[in-house]
């Protein structure tokens, strides 16, 4: 077999991550049909959850096709949850979602129409130590650490429940492979035996000195009825590059075996719960967290290497790293992967057709990829390439064939789509839509309040793996009306031609912001391979506008510039564009102020205008009118105008140019498309 790390940006959250599930997603046209195992678990959502009590689903995909549609959204964070989010554990025969907070709080996610709701709420006041629903998925076993047993159904209603009366707290529990018993684990060593009806069935010690972590059988978590209709049938089906045996061949015939992972971080293989036996494995970890694939043909179990076998450096002691280690049925080790992560891997899980293993330490989820059978030589030569590489662009500077060029291209297709594609060009991603039908959700906090520098800042933030990315920040500049600049994200890349171009030039701003460290986006979600959104800038100072400058057209121009707004100033009149003006300045001249638009308000705060300032950006950005009726008798209705946004190229100046007195603040129509919310 063989196992790598995926490369690209590392992904991170901003905040530990504490657990993952993974489940299969059924395409649209397959809504209908038999479940077809090779359609399925090529996509798939990834259940997350972090120290601040989020919950995050997110998309994953395995198929090596760029151009292979997406969902309309590709992330959801869950939030409900008072604590941090310790456990999460899927539903796939009814596709629902159970999550568990640290005190107690257990709830029961639906999808319904693209939304999450909360179905299920149950919170006892006890910490959970294990949730596990049955491999039919019809009832959900709870263990609670003071010894409260609990069964229900998927509904919600309660089977039977039992308090069991132990000296040391409950680790773990499962179900059997048959739904008709259930098993706990102690933190004494023990495991302790009921049948499916809460009756008590025996108390077996399984080690003296050691505690047990957690229990597994190499046996499929749901049994998912498999079609037998070809694999070619659907629409949606796209052959692996890799050929079929990329998927792994089910395991025939195998009985399944109980894995008990002890505190020390040896690992039994049992046939049974009193197996007298058992299959030992010495794994040489601490910490170890250990999964069956859903084939039951590999063990994975991650954990941090001893201190034993290692030395001290000159300088100070040699830093542990986690590693991956890889066995079969039979307890033989098979395969070592060795990563650079420095932190205990806290959580695991398998995915896509045993294809991916998604591993969580501190806020960064890692994805490896996992082949099999025997690593063929050209997927050696491929990972080789890949590692010496540092992007996917750089393979088209190699002298290889097409085809060779395609299939090294596939190593850098993430399993899980990062937050922003390119963070060196954050300008395009903020102001230009994205391709295809995707939309990103996001989240604004307000992020500091200080009179020296203006009003309150705020940062949009995108959702992503239970966490927040920040991609904007903006600054009220009006005490009385509802207005705000929205600054420049500041990238390393040189400055485009089009600022250098004589056809559009800029204009100093004037009113009182803050310093350049109040723009700059530097978060610590951005680890080792990730770009840092912010960074020094290179741009030149970009123009503000006022659009409450001219009240008529037919006013002097001596009366204009007196009614102009003293914060804002105005730019003066260039090629093309009478009613708008600006003018030149040298590059030199230009301060670290920039802004990409302006959002402007009337009195009332009804009316708001969007104006581009940035010199690649279009003038007129949209407008959003509210209106409300007297004594709410009518509902609130809110029109939004979009025009569409493009790329700019050298036909900037062809494009049309926002006219402020086009629209007044009494006027209620807008030109432009208009989404109408009620």
């Amino acid at each position: 077999m063989y196992a790598a790390v995926e490369h690209g940006p590392v992904l991170c959250s901003d905040s530990n991550i504490l657990c993952l599930s993974w489940k299969g997603r059924v395409p649209k046209s397959e809504k209908e049909k038999p479940v077809c195992r090779r359609r399925y678990y090529e996509e798939g959502w990834l259940a997350t959850g972090n120290g601040r009590g989020v919950v995050g689903v997110t998309f994953t995909s395995s198929h090596c096709r760029r151009d292979r549609s997406t969902p309309q959204r590709i992330n959801f964070n869950l939030r409900g949850h008072n604590s941090e989010v310790v456990l999460v554990r899927w539903n796939e025969p009814y596709q629902k979602l159970a999550t568990c907070d640290a005190d107690g709080g257990i709830f029961v996610w639906i999808q319904y129409e693209g939304r999450w709701s909360v179905e299920l709420v149950n919170d006892r006041g006890a910490q959970v130590s294990d949730f596990t629903w049955s491999h039919d998925g019809t009832q959900a076993l709870i263990s609670y650490r003071d010894g409260f047993v609990l069964v229900g159904s998927v509904s919600g209603q309660r089977h039977w429940s039992s308090e069991i009366n132990l000296e040391s707290q409950i680790t773990c529990g499962i179900w059997t492979p048959d739904d008709q018993q259930v098993l706990f684990g102690t933190a004494d060593g023990q495991v302790i035996v009921m049948d499916c009806h809460g009756r008590m069935l025996a108390h077996v010690l399984l080690h003296e000195s050691d505690g047990v972590l957690g229990m597994s059988w190499n046996y499929p978590i749901f049994l998912v009825e498999d079609s037998s209709e070809s694999d070619t049938d659907s629409d949606d089906y796209a052959p692996p590059q890799d050929g079929p045996a990329a998927y792994p061949i089910p395991v025939q015939n195998i009985k399944p075996l109980l894995t008990v992972s002890f505190t020390s971080g040896d690992i039994s293989l049992m046939s049974n719960y009193d197996d007298l036996s058992p299959t030992v494995i010495r794994s040489g970890l601490k910490e170890v967290v250990a999964q069956w694939c859903t084939q039951g043909d590999l063990l994975a179990v991650a954990g941090m290497e001893r201190q034993t076998q290692l030395g001290e450096l000159p300088n100070g002691p040699l830093l542990k790293s986690a590693m991956v280690k890889f066995y079969n049925v039979r307890g033989e080790h098979i395969f070592t992967l060795d990563t650079l992560v420095q932190r205990p891997i806290i959580s695991i899980c398998w995915g896509h057709r045993d294809s991916r293993l998604l591993m969580a330490s501190g806020p960064a989820l890692y994805v490896v990829r996992v082949e099999h059978r025997v690593s063929s030589l050209q997927l050696l030569c491929q990972q080789a390439i890949a590692s010496t590489l540092r992007e996917d662009k750089d393979v088209s500077k190699l002298t290889l064939p097409p085809r060779l060029c395609s299939y090294l291209s596939t190593a850098f297709i993430p399993t899980i789509k990062p937050p922003i594609p390119d963070p060196n060009n954050m300008r395009d991603f903020v102001s230009y839509p994205s391709a295809g039908n995707e939309r990103l959700h996001c989240t604004m906090k307000r992020t500091e309040d200080d009179p020296e520098v203006g009003g309150p800042c705020y940062t949009l933030y995108l959702e992503y793996l239970g966490g927040l990315v920040p991609i904007l920040k903006g600054r009220r500049v009006s005490k009385l009306r509802p207005e705000f600049v929205i600054m420049d994200p500041r990238t390393d890349s040189k400055p485009d031609e089009i600022y250098a171009n004589s056809l559009i030039s800029t204009v100093i701003d004037s009113c009182n912001c803050s310093d350049s460290s109040d723009i700059e986006l530097s978060d610590d979600w951005a680890a080792k391979k990730s770009p840092k959104i912010s960074r020094a800038s290179k741009s030149p100072k970009l123009p503000r506008i006022s659009i409450e400058a001219r009240k008529s057209p037919k006013l002097p121009r001596a009366a204009q510039e007196l009614s102009r707004s003293p914060r804002l100033p105005l730019r003066k009149p260039s090629v093309g564009s009478p009613s708008l003006t600006r003018r030149e300045f040298p590059f030199e001249d230009i301060t670290q102020h920039n802004y990409l638009a302006q959002v402007t308000s009337n009195i009332w705060g009804t009316k708001f205008k969007i104006v581009g300032l940035a010199a690649f950006l279009p003038t007129n950005l949209g407008a959003v009118i509210y209106k409300t009726s007297l004594l709410h008798l009518q509902p609130r209705q809110m029109t939004i105008y979009l025009p569409e946004v493009r790329k700019i190229s050298m036909d900037y100046i062809n494009l049309p140019v926002f006219n402020p007195n086009v629209f007044s603040e009494d006027e209620d129509d807008l030109p432009g498309d208009a989404i109408w919310t009620d």
